[in-house]
């Protein structure tokens, strides 16, 4: 097993480097419940995640690579220290909302609700990512103001 996900995460944050980052771990554990009731529980090998920093500001985003339904990501402020706290995900995709990141020494916890309009159909969803087996860096992006379009004609 590779680092932390406290030291993974908060080293490629603080680093200089804007390529993305792709992070495997060895399991992945979704927890789903409605209204207080377990509903059910799903387990991942091999599950990834992909982190990146948003240029000239203190926001990253975290991209969820293996959920059940579909492939999402949100912002979150970087932490200032390099002890980190649970953080509040930012620009969830419709229909999530109240989302949280937890990141500790031994995993990377997400939390957060699958809306309804009616209250009772609301579905909490606890992703806990464990065992860092791979990391990855990703080619970086390039920037939308340097990419030209070539008219073959």
């Amino acid at each position: 097993m590779l680092k932390s996900p406290i030291q993974t995460i908060s080293n490629f944050l603080h680093q200089a480097s804007p390529a993305p980052l792709q992070i495997t771990f060895a399991t992945l554990e979704i927890h789903n419940s409605q209204n207080g009731q377990f509903l059910n529980h799903v387990r991942r090998p091999q599950s990834r995640i992909i982190l990146k920093k948003i240029s000239c500001s203190d926001v990253a985003e975290l991209t969820v690579l293996d959920n059940l339904v579909f492939r999402f990501s949100f912002q979150f402020r970087m932490p200032p220290t390099k002890e980190f706290h649970t953080i509040k995900m930012l620009s969830l995709p419709r229909p999530l909302d109240h989302g949280k990141l937890l990141v500790d020494e031994e995993k990377i916890m997400l939390s957060f609700r699958i809306d309804a309009p009616d209250p009772s159909l609301r579905v909490e969803v606890t992703h806990t990512y464990q065992g860092i087996c791979d990391l990855k860096e990703l080619s970086a992006p390039v920037p939308e103001k340097t990419l030209k379009l070539h008219n073959k004609g």
